[in-house]
């Protein structure tokens, strides 16, 4: 009775959003354990759980997926079969997930693709919400399909053989999946997307679109005998001729750019300076040099680069010059381009131009200083967090390095050659020493904590169901009630309560609590026990109406800044029309 207590409190928190998700759910954990519903260990038990440490990897491998720009790039393939329908292109991207999902893991799946769906949602400036939540829901459906599909069915399969000396066939299922997909297309097609739209756009922030002319950098060549070697760029004063030194590249240092500083001495190698080509010709044409232009990636690696700030109104910059901003020597950046409405601005004047409310300023310098100026200054307002910039800068030139790795586990979560955790992890290891993830930190930060609390913390929800005696409670119930009814009618009851337990518990406690009840009933009732053990393997996936019913739900329900409430709003009508389906294609497949 305790445990039911908690839980019905639980779920009370949960519908009215007065306190965070994961946070009621470690306090309902914590009161299971107080109340003795609970030791510790079982408590415990959901932090090491596979499914809590596979969804901490499948976010780092999300992480580098984004980062190098591979699920832009899937993205844009999707984009133009769609012919400009935002419609279109939803069906496009839900056939892919559910087609996916079928195959291997949901929430290798939903991983995988939450990059895609931030990106497309980007493409399209609509919120991600929008994408998300389907994303989540279609996954599970695509799990019903094959025997693979998902934990629930594999289950159901295992008890039916041995016990009974019976087998699901690999594609036995499909056709029940294939209709539940169906109408949940139909449902999202007139009702579902409707519910989803939020008031809000997408922070125009997050586009990927440059709205300034990029800075030009040239590569000026200095030889060991030049007089320029060995002199300070302070004495130099190469400003007054248009020129920005930003860094340099030395010899017999393999791809290590050196960013600049007013003590730089010249060596040996590359000088990367910016300005605009008849300055540079000049300079170089009187200093015997050669040069080549060079894009702006040149200035990007893992210790510096290139970002957008804006000078805010309150800043102590606005009427100020370049020169007198103490920019260069306090913060060690430079200010490569200075974008003004309706004014352009020559870069050999760019030092002495006063700096007005509303400037965008391109900057380049090392990643920590970027990320210090954004974070402990109110000189200027950066327009897209530095630290997503540079990951993006970063990582975007190991696309083929990260697409490698998410074959690499596909095809290790379809031959199962190793432990589904364990390839979840070496792809997380591969996307972080290949650089498609910048570097450890920035996997720990992909890491969506809040989503692998509340899985963890709900977990253990099962056991103290279990051992509070509400399963065995719910046989007896099931039985008493809709056994004279007939056989479907308990098929129907039996459907509905593993329906039920599933957006609390996970799909696969759900079935495995379950599976014993459906044949302890056909056995009861002198019935087929293959259409009561379908019934749990496909009702146990079809978990929508609350984030927690399924890893992958919990997965998008951060990410998307969804409430509890927007569950219950677009899954339940959704639940009633897939579990409605479902019973009558599990009766007309599997006779009684």
């Amino acid at each position: 009775m305790v445990t039911v207590i908690i839980l019905g409190l639980m779920i009370l928190f949960f519908i009215g959003g007065w306190m965070r998700a994961d946070l009621v759910a470690l306090i309902g954990l914590v009161l299971l354990v107080l109340t003795n519903q609970l030791t510790p260990a079982e408590a415990m038990a959901g932090v090491s759980n596979p499914v809590v440490l596979m969804i901490a990897g499948l976010f780092i491998v999300g992480a580098g997926l984004f980062h190098s720009g591979l699920a832009e790039r899937l993205a844009s393939l999707l984009i133009p079969y769609a012919n400009g329908s935002e419609m279109r292109l939803f069906f496009l991207f839900m056939m892919t997930v559910t087609l996916l999902s079928s195959v291997m893991s949901n929430t290798g799946t939903v991983a995988i693709l939450i990059p895609v769906a931030l990106a497309m949602s980007r493409q399209m400036k609509k919120s991600p919400a929008v994408l998300l939540m389907p994303l989540a829901f279609f996954s599970s459906i695509g799990g019903t399909m094959t025997l693979i599909g998902t934990p629930p069915n594999l289950v159901a399969a295992e008890a039916l053989r041995r016990i009974e000396g019976e087998s699901i066939g690999f594609f036995a299922l499909f056709p029940i999946g294939l209709a539940v997909a169906a109408v949940s297309f139909i449902y999202f097609r007139f009702v579902g997307n409707k519910l989803l739209t939020p008031e809000e756009t997408v922070d125009p922030s997050v586009s990927s679109e440059r709205n300034y002319p990029e800075p030009k950098i040239y590569a000026v060549h200095l030889d060991k005998n030049h007089p320029l070697i060995g002199q300070r760029l302070r004495d130099l004063k190469w400003s007054h001729q248009g020129l920005i030194v930003v860094g340099e590249r030395i010899r017999g240092v393999r791809q290590r750019f050196i960013a600049a500083s007013a003590d730089t001495v010249l060596r040996e190698g590359r000088l990367l300076v910016s300005g605009e080509e008849r300055d540079i010709e000049s300079f170089t044409g009187r200093e015997g040099l050669r040069y080549e232009q060079l894009s702006q990636s040149e200035l990007c690696d893992k210790e510096s680069g290139v970002a957008l700030f804006t000078v805010p109104p309150d800043s102590s910059l606005v009427g100020k010059r370049l020169s007198d901003s103490r920019l260069r020597n306090d913060y060690q950046l430079n200010v490569l381009q200075v974008v003004r409405p309706n004014e352009e601005i020559a870069q050999i004047h760019l030092k002495d131009v006063p700096l007005q409310r509303g400037d965008l300023l391109v900057v380049q310098g090392k990643w920590g200083d970027l990320e210090r100026t954004e974070r402990e200054t109110q000189l200027l307002l950066a327009n897209e967090r530095v630290t997503d910039v540079a990951n993006r800068s970063v990582s975007e030139r190991h696309q083929l390095a990260a697409g490698l790795v998410m074959v690499t586990m596909i095809a290790l979560f379809m031959l199962e050659w190793v432990d589904p955790t364990v390839a979840v992890w070496i792809a997380a290891l591969a996307m972080i020493l290949t650089g498609a993830v910048r570097h450890i930190e920035v996997a720990y930060q992909s890491i969506q904590w809040s989503s692998l609390v509340l899985i963890a913390a709900m977990i253990p929800v099962g056991t103290a169901l279990d051992h509070a005696g509400v399963m065995s409670w719910l046989v007896s119930w099931i039985s008493t009630t809709f056994g004279e009814a007939g056989p479907v009618w308990v098929l129907v009851a039996l459907f509905a309560a593993t329906m039920f337990l599933s957006q609390i518990i996970s799909n696969t406690a759900t079935a495995v609590l379950f599976v014993p009840l459906a044949l302890s009933l056909a056995e009861t009732m002198g019935v087929n026990p293959i259409p009561f053990v379908v019934a749990v393997a496909i009702s146990a996936s079809l978990a929508f109406m609350t984030p927690f019913g399924s890893p992958t739900n919990a997965m998008v329900f951060s990410i998307g800044g969804y409430r509890f409430v927007d569950f219950m709003k677009v899954g339940i009508p959704l639940q009633l029309i897939t579990g409605i389906v479902g019973i009558i294609m599990i009766l007309l497949l599997f006779p009684l």
